[in-house]
């Protein structure tokens, strides 16, 4: 099997923008990008995930872009689903922590930086550091992200697929609204298309329903004639997500709902227009915001975030955030701008792109304007 996004050669150079000789990597999202192993919640069966507080899975990676790995025993199919070669299997906690700790004794490097990810479980960090206390041991965050933030042609696709998948999840939704339908169906209808489209499964699905709070649906709120009903879905597929929204109203469109989103629908193309690689990201979020001010249209929130493993692996820009760093060519992020509208909480565009050569190309398909029903 071939790495879909890893590569020896990225892992390499961002091991050494950090100095890390050798990176422990525990969370279930990075071993599954590091190996492949399908540790992740939404696998076909996530019995590796569920099962991680007693047989966890990891992996190594050397500052020359080897890997080596453990995961429960009983496992009998990672060679199927992994590239690495190097693999133990273990039974306990304490065997897996034992092998991470002898593979690292073995490559010389128990002296050496260590790179540990901010989340891992303090038992295994503990450990290590019991084990080693010549060792340096740093954050390694930024190492995982330095690899994952440009995507490979395979997760292009991947992600392509999801978004695909999470608009028609939408559009089925968005068919299924009448007066009187609650939110838990309209859950239910959003969450048999995806997995009916060949899924996995879904990262989220915020949903709010005239002023109903969109992150906690499932509350048996109904639509009502005159609401303003919005859909925001991320299906995985094969591992990788998506991120879109889009808002549907039950009779007439409310006075002023459609100026909103053609407000924020021109600010995120603002970012759109002039987002390539080389501009930095903090400079284009300030020059945005002065041409939402400039339209004295009210007040917006943008935020741009990058997509694949994660729904927002990292912000670029948001209102509590900004990276002051440039965008790079395959990237893919999600665009999402947001203004307050009476009776509906926020009204808004999300939609994702992929950073090209010469600019960002629209993965998502769906039509910006408020749909009607």
């Amino acid at each position: 099997m071939e790495p879909f996004g890893f590569s020896k050669e990225k892992a390499s150079q961002a091991l050494a923008k950090e100095g890390i000789d050798v990176l422990v990597v525990s969370t279930p999202v990075n071993v599954y990008y590091t190996t492949g192993i399908p540790v992740i919640h939404v696998a076909p069966n996530p019995i590796l995930f569920v099962l991680y507080n007693q047989f966890p899975t990891l992996s190594l990676v050397r500052n020359d872009g080897e890997e080596s790995l453990v995961a429960w025993i009983t496992y009998q199919s990672t060679k199927k689903f992994s590239w690495v070669t190097d693999v133990d299997g273990i039974g306990s906690p304490k065997a897996a922590m034992e092998n991470i700790a002898k593979k690292i004794e073995k490559w010389g490097l128990g002296g050496n930086t260590i790179g540990l990810e901010s989340l891992m479980p303090r038992y295994q960090a503990d450990f290590l550091k019991d084990r080693f206390p010549n060792a340096a041991f740093v954050d390694a965050d930024q190492a995982l992200l330095d690899m994952r933030q440009t995507k490979t042609e395979e997760e292009i696709e991947r992600i392509k697929k999801s978004t695909e998948i999470s608009e028609h999840a939408i559009q089925a939704m968005m068919e299924a609204v009448h007066e009187g339908i609650t939110d838990n169906e309209l859950l239910q209808v959003g969450k048999r298309d995806i997995v009916d489209q060949g899924a996995e499964g879904w990262d989220h699905m915020t949903m709010g329903i005239g002023a109903s709070d969109p992150e906690a649906p499932g509350q048996g709120t109904e639509v009502k004639c005159g609401d303003i009903c919005r859909f925001d879905v991320g299906s995985v597929w094969k591992g990788y997500i998506s991120d879109m929204s889009r808002c549907i109203a039950l009779g007439e469109i409310p006075a002023g709902a459609q100026d909103v989103v053609d407000f924020v629908t021109s600010v995120q193309e603002y970012y759109v227009d002039n987002m390539q690689p080389g501009v930095n990201a903090k400079e284009l979020n300030a020059k945005a915001k002065e041409f939402a001010k400039a339209q004295k249209k009210g007040t917006c929130y943008a935020t741009g975030h990058s997509i694949g493993l994660e729904c927002e692996e990292f912000h670029l820009f948001s209102p509590m955030k900004v990276l002051d760093a440039p965008f790079e060519e395959n990237m893919v992020l999600d665009i999402e701008v947001w203004s307050p509208f009476k009776g509906a909480g926020l009204l808004g565009v999300e939609d994702c792109y992929r950073i090209t050569s010469s600019g960002c190309e629209r993965l998502s398909t769906l039509d910006k304007h408020i749909a009607v029903k």
